[in-house]
């Protein structure tokens, strides 16, 4: 037996497993380094048997955090 490889997670059948999603997802929120109204907000959920959690939020800019192509001197 190889102990350097996770064992793969042993789910009884017909349990649910948690999963993330994303709620409340808002667009159009103004950036103030831009200066536009670019940004975005997000709540990440988790969903599972005994309901739902808020996990955290997500912010940022479509503009400001675009990984493709980031500008240097913006504002």
């Amino acid at each position: 037996m190889n102990r350097d490889r996770p064992r793969p997670l042993a789910v009884p059948p017909g349990t649910a497993l948690p999963c993330l999603d994303v709620a409340n997802a808002r667009a159009d929120v103004w950036c103030a380094v831009c200066k536009a109204y670019t940004g975005f907000t997000a709540d990440v959920v988790a969903l599972h048997p005994g309901g739902v959690t808020v996990v955290g939020s997500v912010t940022g800019c479509v503009l400001c955090d675009d990984p493709d192509d980031p500008e240097a001197h913006r504002g």
